[in-house]
């Protein structure tokens, strides 16, 4: 692993040499991050067992076409999930270098401890598991690495995916013959067409001047709001204005995308969920997104994910938005 131990070392002496010419310690972390190594210290060895197994996902990766971004998810998930061992043991039931449970659909334990299963079932596409894999999450190639992985493992600990990135880029170029960099893996091109801003970076004041609302057939929408429907036509249409006495809707600033027909998500429908509410919030600045409500969370641009609170009432699925992604627009 000398490549991702001299990018370690490159970056200790780019901080040193901005520390020592005067920049701001802001400016030498800017300096560090740029390397992708969001750890410090050296990259672990890795024994014959781990490097075979990242080299295995890689392959089955570029065997089915998956872009190399993909294999550099893959690899880090395995390397948070497993430690790249294909173990039959792990939290509850789960097993493998995923670390996939039989009781969510995923598979057989002799299924997700089948390395080519197993790596197929996450990568997603035409294959037995009823769970999304990496490629039918829309947006996936924008997302930043954890929110990817995320959106395919749905971990109690979202953010600790990052922890590895380095190393997977470091694997797909050692192994897959393939050369990537931060901004492909850390956060991706993005896809989604900005909204204009004011000179100043805040965003123009808009009118509810889209007449009807068309997700509703009646009320109006913002232009920012009606460019959102657009953009994420891939997770369905949504329902946006409405009548109301509080809230974003009656002003054409809120949609609400269902992923139920009325209860609470779970299985492919939160995964679904999970996958629209982490492309929301990698796009938020270019789109104009104020909030996101999902699953008892709400994300915004000051806090990011937290506890949700209810503050409209009703102990049910809508009220909770256990049922539906609702997000509003500045």
């Amino acid at each position: 692993m000398k490549t991702a131990l001299a990018a370690a070392l490159a970056a200790v002496l780019v901080l040193i040499l901005a520390l020592g010419m005067g920049d701001s310690p802001t400016e030498a972390v800017a300096a560090d991050a740029v390397s992708c190594l969001p750890y410090t210290g050296e990259t672990p060895d890795l024994d014959d067992d781990q490097v075979a197994n990242a080299a295995r996902i890689i392959a089955i990766g570029k065997q089915r076409g998956v872009p190399a971004r993909g294999w550099a998810v893959a690899v880090a998930t395995a390397m948070v999930e497993s430690r790249l061992h294909n173990i039959n043991h792990g939290d509850d039931d789960s097993v493998g270098l995923f670390q996939q449970r039989p009781s969510m659909d995923w598979g057989t334990v002799a299924q997700l401890t089948d390395i080519e299963y197993a790596t197929n079932a996450f990568y997603g596409g035409p294959q037995p598991p009823s769970n999304p894999g990496l490629i039918d999450i829309p947006g996936w190639e924008q997302m930043p690495l954890t929110e990817a992985a995320q959106a395919v493992q749905r971990s109690g600990f979202p953010d600790r995916y990052t922890e590895w990135t380095a190393l997977a880029i470091d694997l797909v170029r050692e192994h897959g013959d393939t050369e990537l960099d931060c901004d492909k893996i850390v956060a991706g091109p993005g896809t989604v067409q900005p909204m204009p801003r004011n000179s100043d970076g805040s965003w123009p004041r808009e009118g509810c001047v889209i007449k009807p609302d068309p997700t509703t057939g009646k009320g109006c929408l913002t232009p920012r709001t009606d460019n959102i429907v657009k953009q994420a036509a891939a997770y369905g249409k949504p329902g946006c204005y409405r009548p109301s006495n509080h809230g974003e809707h009656p002003k054409g600033r809120a949609c609400d995308w269902m992923m139920t027909s009325g209860g609470e998500a779970h299985g492919a429908q939160k995964a679904k969920g999970d996958a629209m509410a982490a492309w929301a919030v990698a796009n938020a600045d270019n789109l104009g997104i104020m909030y996101v409500i999902w699953y008892r969370r709400i994300w915004t641009q000051n806090q990011g994910w937290h506890a949700y609170n209810n503050p409209w009432g009703g102990n049910n699925p809508s009220g909770w938005h256990t049922n539906h992604v609702h997000i509003s627009m500045y």
